[in-house]
């Protein structure tokens, strides 16, 4: 109730700090299609200030009152395409021309990396955007798996239902998953089998954001960060008084069924948003060998020990494998945001609710124990016959059945006084439970309860730089009961501050950023102690534009995480990871010293930047082996030791073709990733192989289509007790058509992804040869646009 009434404090200030603005100037233009001619009913923002109008029948557009400053405008239309520019307004009217566009990546805008909205060919740091088009064409059940082809990023999938983003080679309390700005509050960063609590359906846009820009988000940011927005706050009033997306798609393999609905509208000073989504899928299949569960093992045994009766092991048998329908791998979601905001000329506020219902089951879950076997491709999940009788109810399979609430305040207000450009404000509350559970065996129930504020101030240019300076703040109250509470009820609260700050690149430009916090975390065990911390983290920069088409930038960094609660108190069976967990509470902060080089083109024909980096930790935490059992588990203890992760990430466009009517592209890319620990000299365990991609794109007037290979390399640098990977091939394939009738864009996508009906292994998941990469895949969608 705290945090409630310093929102409720926050929010009235908001409201009594927003006056009518006295503007000035004006902005007028034009918008042609590739072919020259003009645009009508194009859709108009000046992103900074959320004002949007549409074009007349002669393509034109006009907005008054503008004040003076440098803006991003962004044109869409939905038959044509679109097209951003930067424009400096001062105090005479400006005239602006846009030729749209069809190419895939033009127009993609970053707001994450600097708090700012940014053109794609603005920003030099490793980021990608996916909206629209792309984002219908990597769409999956899961967040994680509609970003693992990403350069850089990879799928911790156990199944079709839990997937977090893996981002090179970090994982869990390393990389932030966002929603709007804000944590999604859900517990996936303690569990490879707990569900990240976004359902890529409802996405606008989803960026992924490396390198120092993560330094606004913290310690726990140091691999990456992933911000997916849906527009449930709006934060302008539509020109018009309802648009919206409808979706629906349907995939063979797994018959997976899945609808969504976003609608926008508004009038006078308000603005509202609604959006719902559901999703049914079941197990699905694949051609991949994989042990045959010990239940259907056992119905067998007479058979082969009568098979077997004159063999010099009578009664043994070898171990089996099957294909085909992967077990306990279905999922179940649905769930649904309604969204208010009161907007004036100089800012707005809004509040949110959601809600986030699923199932889905968890395959492999009942095996308490793996073993390794000197061929990777045969590891199975081989238990006693005692164990097996004492556990049979589990045998059906486990599943989590989970349910998260969400209430979000967000509010901006626009030069409240000088040398501050904006205020924004985020405040965001997660109710979060789910209940893992197998037949009529009892539950293990997690809870967690998440508050979280962040204040911004988006500074004036000072000397040529600009940026920003902000207050964070989270509470974390997390409980878990049951078998499965590997970790007794705990709380965590975090305070910061934070200021980064950038000088655009002419030819020079130079970025830093600062970050202080203090995290404390308290057990409910009174035997454990409580802890505090203080990382601090810093980064400087310098970019150096060689033209206006390229770029470069090389950044240090140093960062500090504290530790999590469950590496400091776990203690219990965690059956996810198939391990009894012991944490450390005498951890201390996690160090890393790294730097980052990026090369950006932003070319006619030639577009996309490559990325080397490095990062040196000490006292890096993670799970060690022990040797000793517990609970018929082997045990493993977090521990501390200098470690060093260093890659490469490539993401490459080159122009074929390019007229009014037809656009043909060749697009690329390349991750590698290593990661060992020196003190030790082992490899960092479940580190993604290194993966190519080369695909063909074609965009017309009404038809588009790719079709692109997938190389995924064996992984054979593993980690002590940790099993190989082979390599394979995917072939990928997608042919779409849209048309405009009516008013409405209509947007058709025939899609087949593993084509060949490949056997392969995801190498970063716990569960590999358990859960498979699913075979050969066909999904037909269709998305309403108006």
């Amino acid at each position: 109730m705290k945090l409630s009434a310093r929102g409720m404090a926050l929010a009235i200030l908001f409201v009594l700090l927003i006056p009518k603005a006295v503007l000035a100037s004006e902005l007028s233009g034009l918008v042609l299609s590739a072919g020259g001619d003009p645009v009508d009913k194009a859709r108009v923002t000046i992103v900074d200030l959320r004002r949007e109008t549409t074009t007349d029948a002669d393509g034109r557009f006009i907005f008054v009152d503008i004040p003076a400053g440098d803006y991003l405008v962004d044109v869409r239309s939905l038959e044509f395409g679109g097209a951003i520019q930067r424009i400096e307004i001062g105090d005479a009217p400006v005239e602006a021309t846009f030729e749209l566009d069809q190419r895939i990546h033009v127009g993609a805008i970053s707001v994450t990396a600097s708090g700012r909205a940014r053109g794609l060919d603005e920003v030099v740091a490793p980021i990608d955007v996916l909206t629209d088009d792309e984002l219908a064409l990597r769409v999956q059940p899961t967040l994680g798996d509609t970003l693992s082809e990403q350069p850089g990023v990879a799928s911790a999938n156990y199944g079709q239902g839990a997937s977090r983003p893996v981002i090179r080679g970090l994982s869990s309390e390393r990389v932030r998953v966002l929603e709007n700005g804000l944590d999604s509050g859900d517990v996936s960063s303690i569990g490879p089998d707990h569900q990240t609590t976004i359902d890529p359906l409802s996405a606008e846009r989803i960026e992924v954001v490396r390198g120092p820009a993560t330094l606004l988000f913290g310690g726990t940011a140091i691999g990456g960060v992933v911000n997916v927005t849906d527009g449930r706050i709006p934060d302008r009033v539509p020109d018009k008084p309802v648009t919206g997306t409808v979706s629906l798609r349907g995939s063979t393999n797994n018959n997976d069924l899945a609808g969504s609905v976003s609608l926008d509208g508004g009038k006078g000073n308000f603005a509202w948003h609604f959006e719902a989504f559901a999703r049914d899928a079941d197990d699905y299949e694949s051609p991949a060998p994989r042990p045959v569960e010990e239940d259907e093992h056992h119905d067998h045994e007479g058979e082969h020990e009568e098979e077997d009766e004159h063999h010099d092991h009578e009664g043994e048998h070898e171990e089996e494998f099957e294909t085909g329908r992967v077990e306990n791998t279905f999922i179940e979601a649905r769930g649904g945001a309604l969204g208010l905001s009161w907007i004036g000329d100089r800012g707005y506020i809004g509040v949110s609710y959601s809600l986030y219902d699923s199932e889905f089951g968890i395959p492999g879950h009942h095996h308490h124990h793996e073993e390794e076997h000197e061929d990777g491709m045969r590891r199975a999940a081989m238990v006693t016959d005692d164990h097996d009788h004492d556990h049979e109810e589990e045998e059906a399979g486990a599943a989590s059945n989970l349910e998260q609430h969400k209430v979000d305040l967000h509010g901006r207000y626009d030069r409240p006084f000088k040398g501050v450009e904006a205020l924004q404000l985020r405040i965001g509350y997660r109710d979060y439970e789910h209940v893992e559970a197998a037949g009529d065996e009892p539950g293990t129930r997690f809870a967690n309860e998440f508050s979280e504020v962040r204040v911004e101030a988006l500074t004036s240019p000072i000397r040529g730089f600009e940026g920003m300076v902000g207050l964070h703040y989270l509470n974390r109250d997390f409980s878990a009961i049951g078998e499965e509470a590997f970790v007794q009820p705990n709380k965590t609260e975090r305070v910061a501050l934070f200021l980064y700050q950038e000088m655009p690149a002419a030819p020079w430009g130079v970025q830093f950023g600062l970050r202080a916090e203090n995290q404390s975390t308290k057990s409910v065990d009174p035997t454990l102690p409580s802890r505090d911390f203080s990382p601090f983290s810093a980064s400087v920069g310098a970019t150096y534009a060689f033209t206006d088409a390229v770029g470069l930038n090389l950044t240090v960094n140093h960062s500090q995480r504290a530790p999590a609660a469950e590496e400091l108190y776990a203690n219990g069976p965690h059956l996810a990871t198939t391990t009894f967990e012991i944490g450390d509470p005498d951890l201390d902060l996690e160090t890393g010293n790294g730097a980052d080089l990026t090369l950006r083109l932003a070319g006619d024909r030639v577009s996309g930047w490559a990325s080397v980096y490095l990062t040196e930790f000490s006292d890096f935490i993670y799970l060690a082996e022990t040797g000793l059992e517990e609970d018929e588990l082997p045990v493993f203890q977090f521990m501390a030791a200098d470690a060093r992760v260093a890659g490469f990430e490539l993401h490459g466009d080159f122009e074929v073709l390019h007229s009014a009517n037809h656009h043909i592209h060749i697009e690329g890319t390349y991750d590698r990733v290593s990661g060992e620990l020196t003190d030790v000299d082992e490899r960092l365990p479940r580190i993604p192989p290194q993966r190519f991609r080369l695909g063909l794109v074609y965009q017309g007037g009404r038809w588009h289509g790719r079709i692109e290979g997938r190389w995924v390399d064996e992984q054979d640098r593993v980690a002590q007790f940790e099993e190989s990977t082979p390599d394979y091939t995917m072939l990928n394939a997608a042919v779409g058509y849209h048309f405009l009738a009516g008013g409405i864009a209509h947007h058709i996508l025939l899609r087949g992804t593993n084509l060949t009906d490949e056997v392969a292994y995801n190498h970063v998941s716990f569960i590999k040869y358990q859960a498979p990469i699913p075979g050969r895949m066909v999904t037909l969608s269709y998305r309403a646009v108006f």
